[in-house]
């Protein structure tokens, strides 16, 4: 039986300048003219790869590219998984540092420091993230066994996919450079190869293959 399914993640375009000097996570925040270009030739650079579906967060921000892929594929329909949302920055979503540390002096620091161990208040810590994105991904892959699936998602999703197939710890991903439109590549295990003790493979992330 078919083991693994290829995952094709994209991280989502630039956003718009106002939301760059801001904590935004999961809310849905809008691309800037650059992130709609930058959008435009991740799709464009995707053209020929056979796809069996196109899977985003549901975020405006990577439905953009979603948008641009199904558009050469019209046989295919949109599917949105939230759980592939970007990580929730709790009360911190929608402020600058500044604010944040006027109301919580110390707290950017001590968040950066822990490197994901702690979340911001009332949001995700990378921990408390991760289940739901490799359930997200465990889905994905088993729905289309054995094909190729894109996703534009976010960073920490990213970050949690490679974190998974390279076999590192949470901690170490603050260090993974994913750009906007970044592209990570994966072998991912269907149902019928966790069962054989597949696991995830690593590919490709910006210029950094196996």
């Amino acid at each position: 039986m078919t083991s693994h399914t290829r995952l094709i993640l994209i991280r989502h375009g630039e956003v718009e300048s106002h939301w760059r000097e801001r904590i935004y996570g999961d809310l849905d925040v809008p691309l800037s003219e650059n992130g709609k270009d930058q959008s435009r030739a991740v799709a464009e650079r995707l053209r020929e790869r056979e796809l069996a579906a196109v899977v985003s967060s549901g975020l405006a921000r990577a439905e953009f590219i979603a948008k641009l892929l199904r558009t050469d594929r019209p046989h295919l329909e949109r599917r949105d998984d939230a759980r592939l949302r970007e990580i929730d920055r709790g009360r911190w979503a929608g402020k600058g540092q500044a604010q944040v540390e006027a109301e919580t002096p110390g707290g950017w620091e001590r968040w950066r420091a822990a490197r994901g161990a702690l979340g911001a208040p009332g949001g995700e810590t990378l921990e408390a993230m991760r289940p739901r994105v490799l359930a997200g991904l465990d889905d994905t892959a088993e729905l289309d066994p054995g094909l190729t699936v894109a996703i534009v998602a976010h960073t920490w999703v990213l970050r949690q996919a490679a974190c998974a197939s390279l076999e590192l710890a949470l901690a170490s991903s603050p260090d993974l450079e994913v750009p906007y439109t970044g592209v990570l590549e994966v072998d991912w295990p269907t149902a019928a190869g966790r069962d054989g003790g597949a696991t995830p493979r690593f590919l490709y992330l910006d210029g950094h293959t196996t």
